[in-house]
């Protein structure tokens, strides 16, 4: 393998700098980011091949949503 382009030096930095960001999360917020994850993904699917979104899928993400929020104190611009 040859030497790697400057692009690929800039994400394996990044890749790196992401991989020790993840380490001092707490396990409650990687459950957060995870669940949110894979709520998005499974209404992403759901509206491109039906078209349609559920109300299960509303449900998930709103639920991700305030963990998110609150595992990370994200504050709305409403006061």
């Amino acid at each position: 393998m040859g030497r790697k382009s400057k692009w690929e030096l800039e994400r394996d930095k990044q890749d790196a700098l992401r991989k020790k960001a993840k380490k001092h999360l707490t396990q409650d917020q990687l459950v957060a980011i995870e669940k949110t994850y894979k709520a998005l993904e499974e209404v992403l699917l759901n509206i491109r091949e039906i078209e349609d979104i559920y109300l299960s899928d509303i449900r998930k993400l709103d639920n991700c949503f305030w963990k998110l929020k609150h595992e990370f104190k994200l504050e709305d611009n409403h006061g």
